[in-house]
């Protein structure tokens, strides 16, 4: 369109605007007038969403996948003596791995989101972790490099000069650096089976609100002391699995003679992990240092010798010590004192670990340490690796097989604000027709792919004297990979007939259901997501169903009145799919009918004031084509 011409009509509809109410007009235009349709490359889209590229790759070996999300901010939160997930939060977005670790593929994220924290709580994962989303649009994770890079800045075994507690005895040579890293670590990473990693983190972690305490209480009678008793003489090694403990927690081993009771006199501690800490973790006494398969080879103590042994014989116990806040800043120190496997040798008979054998094979122990008061043993956990086949007395608990997960899901929330005086201008308040959504996409875990949605729509707000009526269309998908539509929530809904796709009215009068919630479930025959990204094609139609109103270059439904199109204000220009704009004035040149908004609880503004008075920021993000005020609907 001419640009003096754009002028003209924008003054003109405004002056239009001041001298009649802009949301009362009910009057079908039957003007011979028809606008000239934008030329596309002054369109602006008004999407407060973006398209990234991800690229994650946790470089796994053994067939192990995991779910990983990534969050606006960081999803830990120190609780007690423990981090924890803050179950008030909801990534951005989440997806599975393949079975080496590896995610790539374009989501969509809100504009205004510069950083993600990466987190998972699958064992054998650097997590959390802060990406940057680059200017290009992407977000990319290798582990083997990002922990490199750690491990240049801040590894190197020093040639001693830390201290340790007396009653603590170390073995041969063994030294460590500042982080509590040892000197005798081994040079590979020695992960478990995929099935046990999956079983270990089910049973070492809090499950909705429940510990192992809630969960198994057999696991922690007086009967079961979580010692390992040595049936063939046998090598071990202790191999560090994951740490939920806020403190930098030591933890060693002792030896007695099977049958007999230990003491802390009768027993010697012998140190293996200085700190049991995670190499992401960092606090005021020392960073960690630690990966999932990190292992340290055990030596036996002979007492009646004195000297270390490579082999544990038979006919000996192993038992487990943790000196609790006992990592500072290099030493090793009493921090808030010792905590023992054997129940009676702690001064509260509690039990502090909760070992676990793996039947399959009897040569892996799963053990959990607590090290303060929430008893849900994620503090340190380990596994014990047995060189000898039947080496180990096969009483006491198992660790239970668990399923590997079958799906994951990802969830988008948002507000859809809405005109309803299109083609004519409005009074650009945004307020007639306000839905808020929340919707949770199932997806399989190998494959990403949907099968099934359930979408929450609630209208929150009208402003109109129209009769306006709410809907949606999937618009991409064809009607055979639908397989079924549930609706529950207010009567008046229905699944439209004679659409090329699947479109779904909610309601046909926005005051009958104001604050009333519609749960819409979705059937799919496998699709992509980028199919059925929420909010799909939401709509609204006013006064009758033929005049309907949708976002920005979304297309209207074969319901919709398509004479209406560049009449009065409306500039789309339909053969280039550019739908829905009106130009404004000279500093904001074109206008929307229809906004997604990427957040909940919206303020939408009161009647007849415009948008941009209540959202100041809204200016400078039109005006710049979306790249500035990003986030200018929450200020």
């Amino acid at each position: 369109m001419d640009r003096k011409k754009m002028k003209r009509v924008a003054l003109g509809a405004l002056i239009g605007a001041f001298s009649l109410s802009s949301c009362a007009d009910k009057d079908v235009y039957q003007g011979e007038h028809k606008n000239t349709p934008l030329n596309p490359t002054e369109v602006f889209d008004f999407s407060m969403v973006k398209q990234v590229k991800v690229n994650v790759d946790y470089g796994f070996t053994n067939d192990y996948y995991v779910i990983f999300g990534l969050y606006d901010q960081n999803p830990l939160k120190e609780v007690g003596d423990s981090w924890v997930k803050d179950e008030t939060l909801t990534p951005v977005y989440s997806a599975s791995t393949d079975k080496k670790g590896k995610y790539s593929g374009t989501i969509q994220i809100p504009s205004a989101i510069t950083e993600v924290w990466l987190y998972t709580d699958y064992l054998g994962t650097v997590s959390p972790v802060k990406l940057v989303v680059s200017a290009g649009g992407e977000i990319n994770f290798n582990q083997v490099e990002y922990v490199s890079s750690l491990s240049t800045k801040t590894r190197g075994t020093t040639s001693g000069g830390y201290t340790y507690l007396d009653n603590w005895k170390l073995m041969p040579g063994v030294d460590w650096d500042d982080r509590g890293y040892p000197n005798n670590m081994e040079d590979d990473l020695s992960m478990p089976s995929a099935d046990i990693l999956y079983s270990i983190k089910d049973v070492y972690s809090k499950i909705n609100g429940k510990k192992i305490t809630d969960l198994h209480p057999e696991w922690l009678n007086n009967n079961t002391t979580s010692e390992i008793k040595i049936t063939k003489s046998t090598e071990l090694s202790l191999v560090f699995i994951t740490s939920g403990a806020s403190f930098n927690n030591t933890v060693g081993f002792f030896t007695y003679t099977t049958g007999t009771t230990p003491t802390e006199a009768s027993i010697q501690k012998v140190l293996a992990f200085p700190n049991a800490s995670p190499i992401t973790k960092t606090s005021d006494n020392g960073n960690g240092s630690l990966l999932c398969g990190h292992e340290v080879k055990l030596k036996y103590w002979n007492e009646s010798e004195q000297k270390f042994e490579d082999k544990f014989p038979a006919g000996v116990t192993v038992g487990w010590c943790l000196q609790a806040m006992g990592f500072n800043k290099g030493n090793i120190v009493n921090g808030m004192g010792i905590r023992y496997s054997y129940s009676s040798m702690n001064s509260d008979n509690a039990q502090r670990v909760v070992a676990l054998r793996e039947k399959g094979s009897d040569q892996i122990v799963a053990i959990g340490f607590e090290d303060n008061k929430d008893y849900d043993y994620c503090d340190a956990v380990f596994y014990l690796k047995v060189a000898e086949s039947g080496a180990i007395d096969t009483d006491g608990p198992e660790l239970p097989p668990v399923d590997p997960p079958s799906d994951n899901t990802v969830s988008y929330k948002g507000t859809l604000a809405f005109e309803d005086m299109w083609p004519s201008l409005g009074d650009y308040d945004m307020n007639d027709v306000v839905v808020e959504y929340q919707s949770t996409l199932y997806r399989n875990v190998i494959t990403n792919k949907v099968y099934k949605i359930v979408d929450e729509f609630t209208p929150v707000n009208n402003g109109a004297k129209n009769t306006c009526g709410f809907g949606y269309q999937l618009y991409k998908l064809s009607p055979d990979r639908v397989r079924k539509i549930t609706v529950e929530g207010p009567e008046g809904w229905s699944i439209e007939e004679g659409q090329a796709h699947s479109t779904v009215l909610l309601f046909d009068d926005i005051i009958n259901v104001l604050k009333k919630t519609f749960t819409v479930t979705t059937e799919l025959a496998d699709v992509d997501q980028d199919d059925v990204l929420p909010p799909y094609n939401p709509f609204i139609f006013v006064n009758s169903r033929s005049t309907e109103v949708h976002l920005v270059n979304y297309p209207p439904t074969g319901k919709a009145n398509m004479d209406l199109f560049n009449t009065k204000d409306d500039v789309s220009n339909v053969a280039a799919n550019v739908y829905y704009l009106a130009p404004y004035d000279e500093v904001l040149n074109l206008m929307p009918f229809g906004i997604n908004l990427p957040i909940l609880n919206w303020g939408a503004p009161d009647e007849k004031v415009k948008v941009y008075d209540t959202y100041p920021g809204f200016i400078g993000w039109v005006t710049s084509g979306g790249t500035k005020n990003t986030n200018w609907y929450k200020k």
